[in-house]
């Protein structure tokens, strides 16, 4: 019976101190929404998101665009087909910017409950 009350209350603790650990690391939107306005082109709001792949792909895209668009006939028209769908994510992305911070901080989530069930095996 004292065993059962140590296990809820360690797992009780465990739960608080992941929701601390979640809460003081949580992602602000503000920041998120500032970086996707002056550097979104590059990805910088999906490096801050912990999205890396997809700040990867928008910024070769974007210089691939930009390169494209100083160079001669008929670059600009690859460089505008290109282009075309980097603007639309990036333009669907002021909408998913909340969706990514909870994403972000239920990752960190899963990671330390995963981390806490495996110190706890040891």
């Amino acid at each position: 019976m004292a065993y059962e009350t140590i296990d809820q209350d360690r797992e009780t603790y465990n739960r608080n101190l992941i929701d601390d650990t979640v809460f003081a690391a949580r992602k602000s939107g503000l920041i998120a929404y500032l970086l996707w306005f002056f550097l979104g082109g590059i990805g910088m709001h999906n490096f801050y998101l912990g999205r890396p792949l997809a700040a990867a792909l928008q910024m070769i895209g974007t210089l691939f665009v930009y390169c494209t668009y100083v160079s001669p006939y008929p670059w600009p028209i690859v460089g505008m087909v290109v282009g075309v769908p980097l603007g639309f994510s990036l333009f669907l992305d002021m909408f998913r910017i909340p969706a990514y911070v909870a994403a972000c901080s239920e990752r960190l989530r899963e990671r330390l409950k995963t981390e806490m069930h495996s110190w706890s095996s040891i």
